[in-house]
């Protein structure tokens, strides 16, 4: 999988741009608030229909313009395909692939397939639960879109759960709304265990792959183990959810379900959260991004794009040099405000893009 082209109109701080890229490597270099990381930024809203900066899509459109638009040409499984999204002032996106209409954002994952790597990307280990929830949901939608589906609808009927059991805080609550919550807590158990199981899955595969990353990366020194944390087993959850009620009631929120999961990761067997030092904690991070990759081409026979964003000065040489030079049959675009000269003279092949003001130079 590779993006040929990209054309940007009244996105981010560009105007309009046409761009041709290498096959594999795009070192993409620049100052702060140049525009670096709106190109790759626009790649990935072409993958998932959204920003992986902003959660408000109208934070895409050029100042002073009424809508953005953004398309790529790309290859998979060597056929063509174009993909473009435009976004109007009201946050309102039009999605199109091959020139048609896409009604749903599940019909466009899997298409165009990228891994994206950020400076926060590497405190996952020490970050949030929520945010290792996120990254694993992000990664299998992409890889499996029926799991986007059961995603989107479990949190659809959580969100209902949770304000009817508010209501049914109140004295002399209605017996129709104790029925109605029933209801959601038999489609909460559907789609919630079918989630856990493909987390389940997905993480088994995820620890193995990245165990050799990171093994590879250490020289050995150091072996990774990723361990999924399920706060109700997919087996039990209609039971569980169910026993949990009237404690979900006083407390005025749903207690039970895979929205409460959460990630382990171990070096040598010791807590990496805990124990683990940041240099530690960053390789595993990388590791997790480049075992994402290698699931990509297990799964759909192909690899993914790997957008590093700005990652570079927060490694050490080591990690960069393998960043460049190690992985080999992965379209790379990588962003940085300077690359040092004896990395890029080492690499194998590629384009060096610089980019001032929202042009590139």
């Amino acid at each position: 999988m590779r993006v040929n082209s990209l054309k940007l109109k009244n996105f981010r701080n560009y105007s309009e741009l046409e761009v041709e890229f290498d096959c594999k490597r795009n070192i993409i270099i620049g100052e702060n608030a140049q525009g670096k990381t709106n190109l790759i930024e626009a790649i990935y809203l072409c993958a998932f229909a959204r920003s992986f900066r902003t959660s408000n899509s109208t934070d895409l459109i050029k100042i002073g313009e009424e809508n953005c638009n953004v398309s790529v040409e790309a290859v998979s499984e060597d056929i063509d395909k174009k993909i473009s999204i435009t976004i109007n002032n009201r946050g309102k996106k039009m999605i199109k692939k091959d020139n048609k209409f896409l009604g749903r954002t599940a019909e466009l994952l899997n298409n165009l397939v990228v891994v994206v790597f950020s400076p926060d990307d590497l405190r996952i280990i020490k970050d949030s639960p929520e945010k290792r929830r996120n990254f694993i949901d992000k990664e299998i939608s992409q890889l499996r879109p029926s799991y986007f589906e059961a995603l989107r609808n479990y949190k659809d009927v959580l969100k209902q759960k949770n304000s009817l059991i508010k209501q049914l805080r109140a004295p002399g609550s209605e017996s129709k709304m104790r029925d109605m919550l029933e209801i959601y807590d038999m489609q909460l158990a559907k789609y919630g265990s079918e989630i856990i199981k493909i987390r389940r899955e997905f993480v088994d595969m995820l620890s193995e792959k990245a165990s050799k990353i990171q093994n590879n990366i250490s020289k050995g020194r150091e072996n990774l183990e990723i361990k999924y944390v399920e706060s109700v087993a997919a087996e039990n959850i209609l039971d569980e959810i169910i026993n949990s009620r009237e404690r979900d009631i006083y407390n005025g929120h749903c207690s039970i379900g895979p929205h409460r999961d959460d990630l382990d990761f171990y070096i040598n067997g010791i807590d990496a959260k805990k124990f683990g030092s940041q240099g530690q904690q960053r390789t595993v991070a990388l590791s997790l991004k480049l075992a994402e990759i290698q699931l990509a081409e297990m799964i759909l026979g192909e690899n993914a794009v790997l957008l590093l964003d700005d990652v570079l000065s927060e490694l050490d040489r080591e990690r960069q040099s393998y960043l460049l030079n190690e992985i080999e049959d992965v379209q790379l675009f990588l962003t940085s405000t300077e690359v040092n000269s004896e990395l890029l003279h080492g690499m194998k092949e590629g384009k060096v893009f610089n980019v001032k003001s929202g042009s590139l130079v």
